[in-house]
């Protein structure tokens, strides 16, 4: 809620998506995630993350008014700007999805870095972006039907969705090792793998 409360003032999101970030981050590697580890990605990057609240809204802002401004004209040039417009604002989004989950992978954290290395990450891997950004979509799509979801959920699933997606390219480039647990071997009874 923490989360869903701190982006309502649009300027504020990325604060709250870092701090959200480092909560699931944590999450993923320890038993459970603390109030603490949302207040330390918050503080962290606060100054970066006022600074790119603005610039992320002027940059939506702008393709916005482009698509909608030139949404009647149908000849070439227009329709070319249009696409570009759109995958702008599609990549933008993809760029958001990974770069604080990149950003707490780092050895030496920077926001300029966790950004180009999430830029990269989306064009390196253009259908395991798209296919991360359509599960990202859907749990949109299903919060903005049922809003309690939207409060409650979103905004950790979204961020788990990043993380997961980033360790998975962590461990696929070799930069990172698999932290999975072994598999159980066979006939292992449920006292013998869990308890």
């Amino acid at each position: 809620m923490l989360w869903f409360l701190l982006t309502i003032g649009i300027i504020t999101a990325p604060l709250a998506w870092a701090g959200l970030c480092r909560m699931s981050y944590m999450a993923l590697r320890q038993p459970s995630a603390r109030l603490d580890d949302f207040k330390e990605g918050f503080k962290a990057h606060w100054k970066g993350g006022l600074l790119l609240g603005v610039i992320g809204l002027l940059f939506v802002i702008i393709n916005i008014v482009n698509l909608m401004g030139y949404s009647r004209s149908i000849n070439l040039q227009t329709s070319i700007l249009r696409v570009i417009w759109l995958m702008a604002l599609v990549g933008w989004f993809g760029i958001q999805l990974f770069a604080f989950p990149l950003l707490n992978a780092m050895e030496k954290p920077t926001l300029v870095g966790a950004y180009r290395n999430a830029a990269v990450m989306v064009f390196l891997n253009p259908l395991f972006s798209l296919s991360v950004g359509i599960v990202a979509l859907m749990v949109v799509i299903i919060s903005a039907i049922v809003p309690v979801a939207l409060v409650l959920i979103t905004g950790a699933a979204l961020a788990s969705i990043g993380n997961a997606a980033v360790q998975n390219r962590l461990i696929k480039a070799g930069i990172q090792e698999d932290t999975a647990p072994p598999e159980p071997e066979p006939g292992a009874v449920f006292d013998e793998i869990y308890l």
